[in-house]
């Protein structure tokens, strides 16, 4: 098997997690992520959701940014002409 590099941002509590269920599975960190990411892309779901929907439990927060632009017919005035 050719195996590329990824490289992910995590934080020092998620990374001691990693690292901590690592060691009570008797496996590296990266043989669980790859096995974690492997199970999560053959599953039913990975194709038929989109990537917020199934992971924007993670995200802090959705509501903040501005909301939807084409609604404003504010902004809209003079658009296409």
């Amino acid at each position: 098997m050719v195996t590329e590099t990824l490289s992910i941002k995590v934080s020092k509590a998620e990374k001691n997690l990693l690292r901590q269920c690592a060691r009570r599975n008797r496996s590296s960190a990266s043989e669980l992520l790859r096995d974690a990411l492997r199970n999560v892309l053959q599953s039913p779901q990975a194709s038929q959701a989109s990537l917020l929907a199934r992971h924007g439990h993670l995200l802090e927060r959705l509501d903040r940014g501005p909301g939807d632009l084409s609604t404003n017919k504010a902004r809209l005035s003079g658009y296409g002409k």
